[in-house]
């Protein structure tokens, strides 16, 4: 296949679209000024920081004043690394340089929609399959069929993932094959069961579109991707923005409304200027099988885990790997029928990053490897950054506490100090922080459509204040659970990748002490030298302290659907898909509040066929 690249727009050709809304910056400029627009401000924020520090500083007989000095830069770079992306979709979005696509298939290629599972929910599964096969139907959309391809090993699930799909297969449809597939073994995880699907069908196919077991896509989301794949012969990969949704624990309920506010302003910096140097998120999103197959085989990392072997984290290096071959990589910043569930509690949502945590740090071993294009290592290399923020944070507020604690000058002139020169820095690192969300939620009030879709203009303002508390908690939290994660990947202790529950479970207290204490002993003790070395600086580190403290009795309690439900009635916390939901969203919540699929009436889908097993569905 010859590759046809694009550069810094989608092209779509008149059959195959009706909107495209992109960048008029000429091609040959237009890389070189989005990088710029991305890498010039963090930089130069970057610098501004540590010389304003440096300047405070001079003069200050402190030993551990360059060793601060050099971790405040750093950690003011992770800050304008998340920060400066929104503020330039803000920009993007004044400026009306944001992706907006609509497009149709053509009718002409064949679309797989996968779903590898690995000891999933039966119902939710098939569940999910059925209404967006019968969604794909009734909006007519052809020459697109369903595999769900099960890495189960439990035979009791196994069993159940083989009743529930005879009985969605002795219902009937017409348009769309369903099939089903159970390896034997899970050899090579979530990549290996893709790798057996492309070589086994692959060749009958031009696109997949890859689903996990959460997800759900509506009609228009799947016809939008394969227009947009058929109208662009150069794109590898597509990646829509999947919106967390269905979960009602208030932990969830804060997540998904944080995730709903604040991405797509986001999302809309990022692709402004990675344009098709984008990521792939491993689900939700359309993958051209041709150049899948041939440039994305992963390789092996030298060594024992947990940084060698197998590549737990395969989506960003696929879509390095892509990029590196010359296929485009794009991340649709529009709002579409694409959706996900969270983790439900704090608890599981700390297991998730500790898988990811291992997974992104393998990809170390992969800045030097050979072909890769810059924005590719980046993607790489960020993804480390972000899990050794924690340590790096942790080192600085260490430092910082030794300092004081010393009778050091550090402290008291960067951290505390007055004067011009110290309101430029607190300015400085209170915009990364927090201009990106501000200019979100104003986006949002100015807009009265999009304030009544949140609930209203009260309820989204004291929404987003009680939200941002929760952030301050979780920050902290999250500082220590991933030095404590990249201390034990530094001692070789590997994690296990299992299937992560889906449900709304509560945490007791039991299971809370379990897997927090270490959070609060820390908190305390940190409370505790502060208060006897400096108690402005424990002023100062008081909403960090809040966050360990507070850990335990906030995880327990916000995995409470008691109070998610609460939170609902006050109009807290509300987002567009639950104000309005999509008719994907209401056919999935009849499906799952109905009997069990097994049990259900016949419907109009037909056309379901049973895929050859590598296991035996008895």
């Amino acid at each position: 296949m010859k590759m046809q690249p694009l550069r810094d727009s989608i092209r779509l050709d008149q059959a195959a679209a009706s909107l495209c809304q992109v960048s008029l910056l000429r091609p040959a400029a237009a890389s070189w000024l989005r990088r710029a627009a991305f890498v010039v401000p963090i930089l130069g924020a970057t610098a501004l920081a540590a010389g304003l520090a440096i300047y405070l500083t001079a003069g200050i007989a402190d030993p551990l004043r360059w060793p601060l000095l050099a971790l405040l830069a750093v950690n003011v770079l992770y800050m304008a690394l998340t920060g400066w992306p929104t503020l330039l979709g803000c920009l993007a979005r004044l400026s009306g340089r944001t992706v907006q696509v609509s497009a149709s298939p053509s009718g002409r290629s064949r679309t797989a929609m996968v779903m590898p599972i690995h000891q999933e929910d039966p119902r939710a599964v098939f569940a999910a399959v059925e209404v967006m096969a019968r969604a794909v139907n009734d909006a007519k959309l052809r020459n697109i069929d369903f595999f769900v391809l099960s890495d189960t090993q439990d035979p009791a699930i196994a069993a159940e993932e083989a009743r529930a799909f005879a009985a969605l297969r002795a219902r009937s449809a017409t348009g769309c094959a369903l099939h089903y597939r159970r390896r034997a073994s899970n050899a090579g995880r979530k990549v290996g069961n893709l790798a057996e699907f492309c070589t086994t069908w692959g060749g009958s196919y031009d696109y997949m579109i890859v689903l996990d077991a959460d997800s759900l896509m509506g009609a228009s989301a799947v016809a939008t991707l394969i227009g947009l794949m058929d109208a662009n012969p150069g794109a590898g990969m597509v990646q829509t923005v999947p919106y967390p949704v269905g979960r009602g624990t208030l932990f969830a309920r804060v997540q998904q409304f944080s995730a709903r506010l604040y991405t797509p302003m986001l999302v809309e910096g990022l692709t402004f200027w990675q344009q098709g140097d984008g990521n792939y998120w491993g689900h939700n999103a359309i993958v051209r099988i041709a150049p899948f197959v041939a440039h994305c085989r992963l390789p092996v990392l030298p060594g024992p885990e947990p940084f060698g072997g197998e590549i737990l984290c395969h989506d960003v290096v696929e879509a390095s790997l892509m990029r590196a071959a010359g296929w485009d990589v794009w991340v649709l910043p529009q709002v579409m029928e694409s959706f996900e569930a969270l983790p439900a509690n704090l608890v599981d949502f700390a297991s998730r990053e500790r898988r990811w945590c291992q997974g992104n740090l393998q990809h170390s071993g992969l800045l030097r490897y050979p072909g890769l294009r810059p924005v590719g290592r980046f993607h790489l290399g960020y993804g480390v950054l972000h899990y050794v923020s924690g340590p790096l944070a942790v080192l600085f507020l260490g430092l910082a506490t030794l300092d004081a604690a010393l009778g050091g000058g550090f402290v008291p002139a960067v951290l505390l100090g007055g004067g011009a020169a110290h309101a430029a820095l607190a300015v400085l690192v209170l915009v990364l922080l927090y201009a990106g969300k501000l200019l979100s939620l104003g986006a949002a009030l100015l807009d009265p459509r999009v304030a009544r879709s949140f609930g209203g203009r009260l309820r989204l303002v004291a929404s987003a204040a009680l939200e941002q508390l929760a952030a301050l908690a979780i920050s902290a939290l999250l500082i220590v659970f991933y030095t404590q994660y990249v201390a034990a990947l530094l001692l070789g202790q590997a994690v296990r990748w299992d299937a992560q529950p889906r449900d709304d479970r509560g945490v007791s207290w039991a299971e809370g002490w379990l897997r927090l204490r270490s959070t609060l002993l820390v908190g305390a003790g940190w409370f505790l030298i502060l208060l006897q070395a400096s108690p402005a600086l424990l002023a100062w580190c008081a909403p960090l302290l809040f966050g360990l403290t507070l850990a335990l009795p906030a995880a327990i309690l916000s995995s409470r659907t008691t109070l998610g439900s609460l939170a609902r009635r006050l109009g807290l916390f509300l987002t567009p898909e639950e104000m309005a939901p999509a008719s994907i969203m209401r056919a999935y919540s009849r499906a799952m509040a109905g009997p069990l699929v097994a049990e259900r009436p016949h419907h109009a889908l037909t056309g379901l066929q049973l895929a050859p097993s590598s296991a035996d569905m008895d």
